[in-house]
């Protein structure tokens, strides 16, 4: 049975669509939600995916586009269908090309939903198909990656992107070349193990760097879909990406002295310490050396001063926050160890130039 979810600000449009006699299984589709806003439907998709959303375009909080645009990021509807009303129609038939599946005019009819249901059927099924198809080849191919796996290019990949070193991104370009004619120019079985070679490496940089997922949306870096990608430079483009912003993190925030290795030290206790409040006294404390010794240590080596390099990682970590989490200001300064929602405000516009209401407003943030 296709699970369904109706998002619609207006309950009698959700109950005249629940109404209309198309559900169940003579259809093989049945409601198993509905939501009154985007906001409603993101939560309940992210802890349910469904197999077809038919949401409203105009709704307050999060609307149809920007609750597609998540549900295309997070893989968390495989149709989604928009709802218009007639003044609509121009809009809607657009936003077919930038990723809805069709559709439906307000009332809905019994005729219309039936015509779409089965449109809708036809291309599950097929995607189920071509599912089932990448899986017979995955399991193939985990069977042979003793053959070919390249373990020594990942092993070289992690020490470039632990060093903050650009060098991995050219790396994986040629990772993804190398792998591609391995498998003789097979795209789908190099889709497949180059998703191996990147949830190997997240997961090896995870557990060397146990904060990172506190400056990374984990639904979308923790994982990656590869295999739908058309072309070979497309992968490519996409891995490069992904390393690119993890060799930027890490080189961002720890900085890394061949010479000294305190001043390492210190980012790692700032970065694993960041829902606290850190002083100089309780980081000298955990190194069992003398406040004045790191604090000059720290200038001499990295040029800025160990409260600024605080407030800079503090200010990184709300960024994300404000764009992913959807938290309130004060609930963000709780997080990271600010008990005055005002002094947050005003550090997080000294550091960025913005309040935090206008960068949320702005969305400015890297996306990858």
């Amino acid at each position: 049975m296709f699970k369904v979810m109706i998002v619609d600000d207006m309950e009698i449009i959700r109950r005249q669509i629940k109404r209309l006699p198309l559900w169940g299984e003579d259809s093989n589709f049945s409601i198993i939600a509905e939501a009154e806003d985007g906001q409603d439907a993101l939560e309940k998709l992210q802890q349910a995916p469904v197999d077809l959303l038919i949401t409203d375009i105009g709704m307050p909080r999060i609307n149809g586009v920007e609750l597609l645009k998540e549900v295309q990021q997070n893989d968390l509807a495989k149709c989604v269908v928009f709802l218009s009303e007639h003044s609509e129609f121009d809009y809607a038939k657009q936003a077919i090309e930038n990723g809805i599946f069709n559709y439906l005019v307000k009332p809905v009819s019994e005729e219309g939903l039936e015509e779409l249901l089965n449109k809708v059927k036809s291309k599950l099924e097929k995607s189920n198909q071509v599912q089932t198809h990448i899986q017979t080849l995955e399991n193939k191919l985990t069977e042979q990656t003793t053959l070919f796996y390249p373990t020594a290019q990942l092993h070289v990949m992690i020490e470039l992107v632990k060093k903050g070193n650009m060098e991995a991104v050219d790396l994986m370009k040629s990772i993804v070349e190398d792998a591609f004619t391995t498998l003789d120019n097979d795209r789908l079985k190099t889709a497949l193990l180059l998703e191996k070679f990147y949830r190997d490496l997240f997961s090896h940089l995870k557990g060397e760097y146990s904060w990172i997922d506190q400056f990374l949306d984990m639904n979308s870096h923790s994982s990656i879909s590869l295999t739908h990608y058309q072309t070979l430079e497309m992968i490519q483009e996409k891995l490069m990406k992904r390393v690119e912003y993890c060799v930027s993190i890490i080189k961002r925030l720890i900085y890394q002295s061949y010479s000294c290795p305190t001043v390492e030290q210190v980012c790692h206790y700032v970065l694993n310490n960041m829902d606290k409040e850190i002083n100089m006294g309780n980081i000298a404390q955990a190194l069992f050396l003398t406040k004045n010794y790191i604090g000059n240590l720290f200038k001499q080596e990295t040029g800025i001063t160990v409260k600024n390099y605080i407030m800079m990682t503090k200010i990184e970590k709300a960024k994300l926050l404000l764009l992913k989490d959807g938290l309130k200001n004060y609930e963000i300064a709780d997080q990271l160890g600010y008990k005055n929602v005002e002094y947050f405000s005003k550090i997080f516009k000294r550091y960025t130039g913005y309040s935090p209401v206008a960068f949320k407003n702005c969305q400015i943030i890297d996306e990858h």
